[in-house]
C-alpha cells in the first residue's frame, strides 16, 4: 500500500529564524548611550570632559548604518543617488528650515543688530548643510568658552553629517560599478 501523506523535505532555503524586523535594539542602544554622553556633556562640561566623543560614536553609528543599507542595494544609477538623497531632503529640511526660521525670527527681535548679518549667514550655511566650513573659516570653535556662541552651533554635526551621506553613495555606487565592470559578484556582501 502506497502512503498519500506529503512527506516533509529538507530544503536548505528555508529557517526558522524569523525575518527581522529591521529594528535593531543594540544599534538603538549605542544611539541612546552616544545620546547620553553628549547630554551629560552639555549639563556638567567641566565635570564630564570629553562628552563630545558621544557625537563621534553617533557619527560611527550613522556610518554604519547608512553603509549596510548602500551595500545591500547599491546606487545603480545617478536616479538612485538622486532618489537616496531625495528621502534625506524630505526627512530632514522641513524641521531644519523651521528651526531655522525661527532662529531668524529670534535673532532678529532679541538679538542685537550687530550680529545679524554673522547670523544671516550662519543660518543660509546651515540650511545649505556647510555650516561647519563656515565656522571653521571664522574660526568659531565649539569648544571655546571665549567664543560667542551660534543661534545655529549645533548644525555643524549635522553639515558633516549630511556631506557624508552626500558623497557616500557615490561612492559606494562607484566602488559596485568598477566591480561590476572587472566581473565581481556582489557575493561577499552577508
Amino acid at each position: 500500500m502506497q502512503s498519500t501523506a506529503p512527506v516533509a523535505e529538507y530544503s536548505p532555503q528555508r529557517s526558522s529564524v524569523p525575518k527581522s524586523s529591521g529594528f535593531r535594539s543594540d544599534i538603538q542602544g549605542l544611539r541612546a548611550l552616544a545620546v547620553g554622553i553628549v547630554l551629560l556633556y552639555h549639563l556638567w562640561p567641566d565635570r564630564f570632559v570629553g562628552g563630545f566623543v558621544g557625537v563621534d560614536v553617533f557619527f560611527v553609528i550613522s556610518g554604519f548604518l547608512i553603509t549596510s543599507h548602500l551595500i545591500k542595494s547599491p546606487p545603480q544609477s545617478w536616479g538612485d543617488v538622486a532618489k537616496f538623497w531625495a528621502r534625506r531632503v524630505r526627512r530632514l529640511l522641513p524641521a531644519s528650515l523651521l528651526v531655522l526660521f525661527l532662529v531668524g525670527i529670534a535673532t532678529f527681535l532679541v538679538a542685537p543688530q550687530s550680529i545679524w548679518a554673522d547670523t544671516g549667514r550662519q543660518i543660509l550655511s546651515a540650511g545649505l548643510y556647510v555650516v561647519n566650513w563656515d565656522f571653521a573659516v571664522s574660526s568659531v570653535d565649539y569648544l571655546a568658552a571665549d567664543n560667542a556662541p551660534s543661534p545655529v552651533q549645533h548644525f555643524w554635526s549635522l553639515s558633516v553629517e549630511e556631506q557624508f551621506y552626500f558623497v557616500w553613495p557615490m561612492i559606494i555606487g562607484l566602488a559596485f560599478l568598477v566591480g561590476t565592470k572587472l566581473g565581481r559578484s556582489k557575493k561577499f556582501v552577508g
